[in-house]
Order: structure tokens, then C-alpha cells, then sequence
């Protein structure tokens, strides 16, 4: 396969010099040794049917093989270099190996730029250089090796024993977790195509390997661990290439903690931490974040199939009130998408479940569901005949011990094209017997109800994304002086961000004149270069209700000032506060967040965020997000606010700030003032930052 096809701009190393190398060298050989001993133990079971050199000048035969005394003493050049040799070696090997023609190298020493030791940080640097200058590629160094199951090239050093073909495949960035979750998975019937534990990525990044997995044929799911993504403008690229191949990601990626949060002088920026902006690419690009390994596990069987969904609306079946008692408590914990039957489906279910059972969704079907699968299985084709439903979960579980057909869900699963996953209540183990029930039933099986309700999000997420695609960023055409003045207010007038009647003076005087003309009570704010947060400086002052009161506000604020300075009046407006704003990640490029505004916004942060550009369905999306939607939609006897002004504003918050990109670093309006339904918004105050 070509290292190039995802796009011209786009050009990865050559994965296959080191996955699909045809002849290996351990380099440090050791019976002595568990890593060296379980690799080549690893490479035998796999039946490798490439040769397998082994190097220690301290030995002439280990496992009744010749051993090396060198490189130079091979009987010929090996593609890949297998090294499990002291640091300090490490380098100048490779460099003999690139010399006499070898390729590729997976180096499982550690001392190469982890922690803060400078030393492994030039040798690092050292090593990227070497492989730049050589073409040489290296996996790690300080990683676990990989398995190629098509080459049978398995250089990991821990044993796997139910290890099989799939078309699953995974880059781990921890290679201790990765053995750990290959094992679990295979033990649930899951098979891979390559498994990569990418260690420090000095040489070979997750992008390259992404990229060779989204090109591989056989390759139709892929999993990551990510603990960091070193290219982000490439990763994106590779990802929404995936999605157009009809290849789903599933991401565990850590950094949710504070910790890993980003600073900035913004609200915006405050808000928006690192983990929250993935979150937006992860829904841009249809990759789907899954929160721990457990759920990995879960989620890949739910994508296996290969069957994805056109929306989210689930329908579930199930024969247990209990279980139906604790799913309806997690699908409203996790906000799951439950479809509304229709008339048609409810009248036919009607007469196949007890009298006393009500038929809705999530369904308990009762006794249809107890010893009569074929009666169970009735009702689920049913629901997934309904037009309203898109894919659906079914009560069932796994023999163990007992003789039992899948034939029955065999039939189902070629009834319908939409997904259906079968799951159990809590989790349990899995036998030979287990695994083949599942291979012929067609449908994967999960485990827990979390998982499973999450599963069914995550089908339904990327079907959704598959149906809208990923819109491109338009160029970047504003002019830098259209952002003052009365040109910049025509500007947000014309994109929903209305403006409060307002005036901009130098003096206390004009402000009692201005302030007259607005009509009292009024709201003063201090313009000046030094003050970002008004409120937090003092620089803010509400319902001013008098000239006197005007006068003297305006100038205590003025004497506030380090230099120029001037003084906004603004009428003062009623209404739920809303924080709104836009801008450039370093990493992954423009957002939008929207959240309910005020002082409290940094300590709740219930915020939505999303990459631009967004659309009118998008921020209607971001909004129903938010905990205190609720709030927008009338409580307590309050009416409900004009959220159809507020999506317009957000739709032009977003053109705006893609516009003008070039020149600006943050655009925020906190708080845009949102009154009740058909009497619009008003942004209040406006605070931009210039790049």
C-alpha cells in the first residue's frame, strides 16, 4: 500500500518497513531474560514465517538457535531490529543497522526524553535526527512492541493465548495497557488486525500508525489509548479521512483531569481546557471518546458489525421489570436517545406481551422473554421495523454450559440492516462455547447496562456524523479595520448579536449627557487596554438612576485608568445571562462555547463546545446540552427566552470569528442578556483580544 494515499499534503513513514518486516533480529537474546524469552516464545506460537536472528555476543546458542555474535555476523541483513540492549548501545546499533540496510527498529529500552533527565532528552533528539538523516523507523523506544496478526510478526513480550485475526485495529500509547486490554478483549471473542504500542513516539507517531490502519483493507475498527497527540492538524486529517472509509475510532484519551487544563486570559479560554476541545474534535470527526478501558471493550463489540446507524434513537427489549427498572434510571443519567414508537408498533406488540406490562420503550416484554426466544425475538423485529427507530438493545446473554442455537439471532440480525446489540444486566466470563455463540449469532453481546446505553450513543453519534459529514473551513477574508467602530456594531447588528442602545464618552460630563438621551436607570463600564474582566476589576457599575449618580461613578471609574480610557453607558436590560464566545486552540483550531453567563459561569461550567463552523442544528445541539437548559425553556413561572435568537447568534458568532480569524484571538460576549421568546437579545458587553 502506498505511505501516501490519504492526501497530497499529507505523508507518513513507512509503518510496513516495521509491521510487515519479513525477517527479525533479537538483539539482546537471553534465556535469562522474560522479555527476550516471551518475544521469541511470541514469535513461534505465531508461527512467523520470516527468519529470526538472535544476537548476543555472550552466547553461541539460545532455545536451540544459533546466536550472533553482531549485526555484521548475520548470515544476512534483517528488516527489523527487535533490541532489548542498555541505552547507552542503543544508538550506535542503529546506526550499524541503517548502514548495512535494515529498516526498521522496536526498541524496548526506556532513557530516551521520559521525565525531566536532559540527558534522555538529547539522546531522544539524537535518535530522531539518526532516523530522519536514514530513513530508519523505530517503534518506542520505551514501548512493548506490536503484533502484526496477517504477518504473524508478534514482538510483544507477555504471552496472548486466544490472540486471533479480526478486524480490529489498536495504537496503544501504554504498552502495559494494551497487553492488559488485548487479552480481555480476545477473551470476548474480539479479533485484530495489527496492535502497535507506540511507547515515546520518537521516530513513529499515532499519526503514522492511524494512517497506515486507515489505509490497511482488513483494518475496519480502530481503537486508541492516547495520552497525547504530538501532530494535531495531521491526526484530524487521518481521522475524517477514516470517516469517509466507513472506519469508526474509539478514543480512550486521559487529561480530563484540572491538571491538564489550559490557562488563558478569556473566560473562554478558562473554560475551554484542552480535554474539553478534544471533546469537540472527537464530535466533529465522529471519533467516539470512551471513557475507560472497560468501556473499550463494550464499544468495539457494538462496532464490530460494521452496522451503522442513520440517527440515535434507540429502541430497548428487554424480559425483566427489575432490569427495565434500572435501565430507565441510566438512560436518563446519560441522556440516551430513546425512540418514540409508533402507533403501528405499539397496537402489534400489544397482544404479545402480559395485560398487565405496558408497552413503551424501553419494553418488558415479561413472559414472551422467559423460554420463549422465538416469541422475544417477534417482538424485537417488530421494533426494528419501525421507521422512528435507528438502532436497538435486546436482552440477551452468552452459554455458558448450557446448549442453546443462535440460529434465531441469526434470523434477526438478517431481518434489519440496523444495528442491534445484545447485552446482559452485569458482566460474567466467557467460554469457548461463549465465543462461538456469538461468532454465528452475527450480533455482538455486551456486558453491564452503562456500557451497553453508552455503546448505543456511540453508534448512534458516528451514524449521525456519517449523514452530515465534516464541513470545511471557509477562507479567512476580513479586513482588520472593519473590527472598530460603528463598522464592527453593522457587522454583530447583522449576525444576531444586537447591541443594547449604547454610547462610548471620554468624560464624566458626557456620560450624564449620553445617559440622558438613553433614558435611566443605566449600566457605566470602563474601557481601557488594562481591564479584561470589568466585574472582577471594579469597572462595571449598574442602575445608575440619576446625573449626580452618573457624574460621580464616571469619574471614580476614570481615575481607575493607567492611561486612556473612556466610559460606556448602555440601557440596562433584563434576562437570563449567557456566556458566548469564540476562539483559536493552538492545537485543533476555531471553537464556539456557549454557556449560562454571570459570575458563576467559571464555577459551574456548564458550557457546549464545538469546532467551527457551526450550524443552525449544531447550536441548537450545544444548547440542549447544557444542565440549565431548563432554565431557557421557562421555570418557576418564567417565561421561556428567546433561544431562536440566541442560535442565530451563535450561527453568527461563528462566520464572524471564521472571518476575521487572521486578525483575532478571543471574541466573547459574557453576558448577552437572552429575554423571553419573540423579544430577542442583547449583547452587553463585548470583549475582543487581537492577535
Amino acid at each position: 500500500m502506498s505511505p501516501n494515499t490519504q492526501s497530497e499534503t499529507f505523508k507518513r513513514k513507512p509503518v510496513e518497513n516495521l509491521l510487515s518486516a519479513r525477517s527479525v533480529a533479537i538483539v539482546g537474546a537471553s534465556t535469562k531474560g522474560r522479555w527476550p524469552s516471551g518475544i521469541y516464545r511470541n514469535l513461534k506460537a505465531a508461527k512467523f514465517p520470516g527468519n529470526i536472528y538472535l544476537i548476543n555476543p555472550n552466547y553461541t546458542e539460545i532455545f536451540d538457535d544459533k546466536c550472533y555474535p553482531n549485526l555484521a555476523a548475520l548470515p544476512e541483513v534483517p528488516e527489523h531490529l527487535l533490541m532489548l540492549i542498555p541505552t547507552r548501545a542503543v544508538l550506535s546499533t542503529i546506526e550499524e543497522a541503517a548502514k548495512l540496510g535494515t529498516k526498521a527498529a522496536t526498541i524496548y529500552s526506556a532513557g530516551f526524553g521520559e521525565g525531566e533527565d536532559p540527558k534522555g532528552k538529547d539522546r531522544a533528539q539524537a535518535m530522531k535526527e539518526l532516523c530522519d538523516r536514514t530513513g530508519f523507523v523505530v517503534c518506542g523506544p520505551n514501548c512493548m512492541g506490536s503484533f502484526s496478526l496477517p504477518e504473524g510478526l508478534w514482538s510483544f513480550p507477555t504471552p496472548v493465548p486466544l490472540l486471533k485475526k479480526g478486524p480490529v485495529g489498536l495504537i496503544f500509547q501504554s504498552g502495559g495497557s494494551l497487553g492488559n486490554w488485548v487479552k480481555g478483549a480476545s477473551e470476548r471473542g474480539i479479533g485484530f488486525t495489527y496492535a502497535v504500542s507506540s511507547g515515546n513516539e520518537v521516530s513513529l507517531d499515532l499519526v503514522d500508525y492511524l494512517s497506515f490502519l486507515v489505509d490497511e483493507p482488513d483494518t475496519k475498527v480502530i481503537t486508541l489509548m492516547v495520552e497525547g497527540i504530538r501532530r494535531p492538524q495531521e491526526f484530524m486529517t487521518v481521522a475524517e479521512e477514516a470517516l469517509k472509509k466507513n472506519k469508526p475510532i474509539l478514543v480512550v484519551k486521559l487529561g480530563r483531569s484540572e491538571m491538564g487544563k489550559r490557562q488563558a486570559i478569556s473566560h473562554t479560554g478558562a473554560l475551554a481546557g484542552a480535554d474539553e476541545v478534544f471533546d469537540a474534535v472527537c464530535n466533529r470527526l465522529g471519533l467516539i471518546r470512551v471513557p475507560t478501558l472497560e468501556d473499550l471493550t463494550e464499544m468495539t463489540l457494538a462496532f464490530m458489525p460494521g452496522r451503522f446507524p442513520r440517527g440515535s434513537r434507540a429502541a430497548i427489549v428487554v424480559n425483566s421489570g427489575g432490569m427495565k427498572g434500572l435501565l430507565c434510571d441510566h438512560c436518563d443519567e446519560l441522556n440516551t436517545n430513546l425512540a418514540q414508537l409508533s402507533d403501528k408498533t405499539k397496537a402489534a406488540v400489544r397482544p404479545l406481551i402480559p395485560e398487565e406490562l405496558v408497552v413503551e420503550n424501553p419494553l418488558e416484554c415479561g413472559v414472551a422473554g422467559f423460554g420463549d426466544e422465538q416469541g422475544f425475538v417477534n417482538i424485537v423485529k417488530l421494533h426494528a421495523e419501525d421507521d422512528g427507530v435507528d438502532l436497538l438493545a435486546i436482552h440477551g446473554e452468552l452459554p455458558r454450559g448450557e446448549k442453546r442455537e443462535a440460529a434465531l439471532f441469526k434470523n434477526l440480525a438478517a431481518t434489519t440492516d440496523k444495528p442491534i446489540l445484545a447485552f446482559a444486566r452485569s458482566t460474567y466470563s466467557c467460554t469457548d462455547e461463549s465465543r462461538a455463540f456469538q461468532e454465528e449469532a452475527g450480533i455482538p453481546f455486551l456486558q453491564a447496562i452503562k456500557p451497553t446505553l453508552r455503546a448505543l450513543a456511540g453508534l448512534g453519534l458516528y451514524g449521525e456524523r456519517k449523514k452530515t459529514g465534516v464541513p470545511a473551513l471557509p477562507a479567512a477574508t476580513g479586513k482588520t479595520e472593519e473590527l472598530d467602530g460603528e463598522k464592527f456594531n453593522q457587522i454583530l447588528q447583522s449576525k444576531g448579536l444586537t447591541l443594547p442602545r449604547q454610547a462610548l464618552v471620554g468624560t464624566a460630563a458626557e456620560a450624564v449627557h449620553k445617559a440622558k438621551e438613553i433614558g435611566f436607570p443605566v449600566a457605566m463600564k470602563l474601557i481601557a487596554p488594562e481591564v479584561v474582566h470589568k466585574t472582577e476589576s471594579g469597572a462595571v457599575v449598574l442602575g445608575l438612576n440619576s446625573a449626580e449618580e452618573v457624574e460621580a461613578q464616571g469619574k471614580r471609574l476614570l481615575s481607575l485608568a493607567k492611561g486612556s480610557a473612556k466610559l460606556l453607558l448602555q440601557e440596562m436590560i433584563k434576562g437570563t445571562e449567557i456566556i458566548l464566545g469564540a476562539r483559536t486552540d493552538p492545537q485543533y483550531g476555531p471553537f464556539l462555547i456557549v454557556g449560562l453567563g454571570g459570575i458563576l459561569v467559571e464555577v459551574l461550567k456548564d458550557v457546549a463546545l464545538r469546532l467551527l463552523p457551526v450550524s443552525e442544528s449544531e447550536a441548537w445541539a450545544m444548547l440542549k446540552e447544557l444542565k440549565g437548559y431548563k432554565v431557557l425553556e421557562g421555570t418557576r413561572g418564567q417565561p421561556p427566552r428567546d433561544t431562536a435568537a440566541l442560535v442565530k447568534a451563535m450561527v453568527g458568532l461563528s462566520d464572524i470569528f471564521l472571518n476575521y480569524r487572521h486578525h483575532l484571538s478571543d471574541l466573547e460576549f459574557n453576558p448577552i442578556m437572552l429575554r423571553a421568546q419573540g423579544q430577542g437579545l442583547a449583547a452587553v458587553d463585548v470583549r475582543m483580544i487581537r492577535k
